[in-house]
C-alpha cells in the first residue's frame, strides 16, 4: 500500500511538472539576463525565484498577467525594481475602414496576413494595405496583444466575367461575378472551384442548392455583401482555398479539409466542421453547431454558438461571444474575454484563460489548466491532475479530485474534496 501511494504521488508530480512545461508561455533566465517586458497581457513569465509585486511577496516563481491586477505594477527582483503595465481586457474600439479600388485604409494599425501562409508572422503592420490578386486579412490588437477585431480584405476585383444564371453552376473557369439581378443561381451535384478560379457574389445574390449539392473551393468563394444560400448542401474548402461568407446559409454545411481561410462574417449557419485550415474567423456569426480541429489560428468575435467543439488549436481567441456547450481539448490554448458560457469543458493538456467571463458550469479534466480573472463561475470541477487558478473570481461551488487549485483574492461558497 505504501508503494502504491508513493507511485501515485510520483506520477502526480511528474504530470503537474509536464503540464507546467507544456503550457508555459514565456521563460526568462534569471540573474543578469533577466529582462521583463514593460507591457504584459495574458502571458506567463518565469522568473524562477521569489520576487515582490507592489511591495508584497508574490506566491509564485512566475509572473502571470492573469493573476495580478491590471494597471501599472512595481515588480521587485533581487532588490531591483521594474515597472510593468498589465492589461488583460481589450477596450471596445471602433475600427474605421476606408476603401478605394486598390487600397484599404484603417484608423488603427493592423497585422496583415496572407492566409495561404500557415504562420502567425504578419506580412506587415500598417494602416494602409494594397490590394493583391489574393485575399488578405487584417487582425487588430492592442499593445498588450488583446484582440480588438478582424476584417477581410478583398482581392482585386478585376478581370471578372459575368456568370449566366440560366444554366446551373457546373464547371467554372476563371473568376466569375454573380449578379443579384440575375438571381437565383443553382448548384447541382458536385462542383469544383480549382486553384485559379473563383466565384464573387454581389450583395443580394441568391444561390439554390439542389440534390444536396457540394461546392468544393480550392480557389476563392467571396461574397461582397449579405447573400442567401437556400436548400441543403455543402460548401467545402480544401487545399489553399479561401471562403468569405456573409449572409443566410442556415441549411448549408460549411466544411474544410485544410484550406487557407474560412471567414464567416455576419453569417447564419447550421453546421460547420473545419479541419486543418490556416485561419478561421467567426465574426458576428450565428452558428448552431461548430466543430473546429487542427486550425492554426481561430478568432471568434461577437458570435453566438450553441455547440462549440475545439480540438488541437494552438491559438484561440474568443471575445464578446456566447456559447451553450463548449469543449476545448487536445493541447489547445484559448483566451476568452467578455463572454458567457453555459457549459465549458477543458481537457487533455489544454489551457484556457478567461477574463471578465461568466460560466455556469466548468469541468477541467486530464491535465488541463483553467485560469480565471474577474470571472463568475457557478460550478467548477477540477480533476485528473488538472490545475485551476482563480484571481478575484467568485465560485459558488468548487470540486477537486486528484487536482490542484489556487485561489488568489477569490471567493468560494463551497469546496468539495473527493
Amino acid at each position: 500500500m505504501k508503494k502504491l501511494r508513493t507511485n501515485f504521488h510520483l506520477t502526480s508530480a511528474i504530470l503537474f511538472a509536464l503540464i507546467s512545461v507544456i503550457t508555459s508561455s514565456v521563460v526568462f533566465a534569471t540573474g543578469e539576463l533577466l529582462k521583463l517586458p514593460s507591457k504584459l497581457g495574458v502571458e506567463r513569465i518565469y522568473i524562477n525565484k521569489t520576487f515582490k509585486i507592489d511591495g508584497k511577496t508574490y506566491q509564485f516563481i512566475f509572473l502571470d498577467g492573469m493573476l495580478i491586477d491590471d494597471g501599472t505594477r512595481k515588480v521587485t527582483v533581487d532588490g531591483k525594481d521594474y515597472s510593468i503595465e498589465v492589461k488583460t481586457l481589450p477596450n471596445k474600439e471602433t475600427i474605421e475602414i476606408a476603401t478605394s479600388p486598390y487600397t484599404y485604409t484603417f484608423n488603427k494599425e493592423a497585422k496583415i496576413f496572407n492566409p495561404v501562409n500557415r504562420s502567425l508572422k504578419p506580412l506587415s503592420l500598417s494602416k494602409d494595405v494594397k490590394l493583391t490578386d489574393s485575399p488578405q486579412i487584417a487582425i487588430f490588437q492592442d499593445e498588450f496583444g488583446n484582440l480588438l477585431d478582424a476584417t477581410f480584405i478583398f482581392p482585386l476585383l478585376e478581370k471578372l466575367d459575368i456568370l449566366d444564371s440560366q444554366l446551373p453552376i457546373t464547371n467554372v473557369t476563371g473568376r466569375k461575378f454573380l449578379l443579384s439581378s440575375r438571381s437565383p443561381y443553382r448548384i447541382l451535384s458536385k462542383v469544383l472551384l480549382t486553384e485559379k478560379t473563383g466565384l464573387i457574389l454581389e450583395e443580394g445574390v441568391t444561390i439554390m442548392n439542389a440534390l444536396n449539392s457540394e461546392l468544393t473551393v480550392k480557389g476563392t468563394f467571396i461574397t461582397t455583401g449579405p447573400v442567401s444560400i437556400l436548400g441543403s448542401g455543402t460548401l467545402n474548402v480544401s487545399d489553399t482555398g479561401s471562403l468569405y461568407l456573409k449572409g443566410d446559409a442556415f441549411n448549408t454545411n460549411v466544411t474544410s479539409d485544410r484550406g487557407s481561410l474560412v471567414f464567416l462574417d455576419g453569417a447564419k449557419i447550421n453546421d460547420i466542421n473545419l479541419s486543418m485550415t490556416n485561419f478561421v474567423i467567426l465574426r458576428n456569426a450565428d452558428i448552431k453547431k461548430a466543430s473546429i480541429s487542427g486550425v492554426y489560428a481561430l478568432y471568434i468575435i461577437n458570435s453566438n454558438i450553441e455547440s462549440l467543439n475545439i480540438q488541437n488549436c494552438g491559438t484561440v481567441i474568443i471575445i464578446r461571444s456566447n456559447a451553450i456547450s463548449t469543449t476545448i481539448s487536445t493541447l489547445s490554448r484559448a483566451i476568452i474575454q467578455n463572454s458567457y458560457f453555459d457549459n465549458l469543458q477543458v481537457s487533455d493538456l489544454s489551457e484556457v484563460n478567461t477574463v471578465n467571463t461568466n460560466v455556469n458550469s466548468a469541468s477541467i479534466l486530464r491535465g488541463a489548466i483553467l485560469k480565471s480573472k474577474n470571472c463568475q463561475i457557478n460550478s467548477l470541477s477540477v480533476e485528473d491532475y488538472s490545475i485551476s487558478y482563480a484571481f478575484k473570481t467568485r465560485i459558488n461551488q468548487l470540486k477537486h479530485i486528484n487536482a490542484k487549485y489556487h485561489l488568489i483574492e477569490s471567493k468560494v461558497g463551497k469546496i468539495i474534496a473527493q
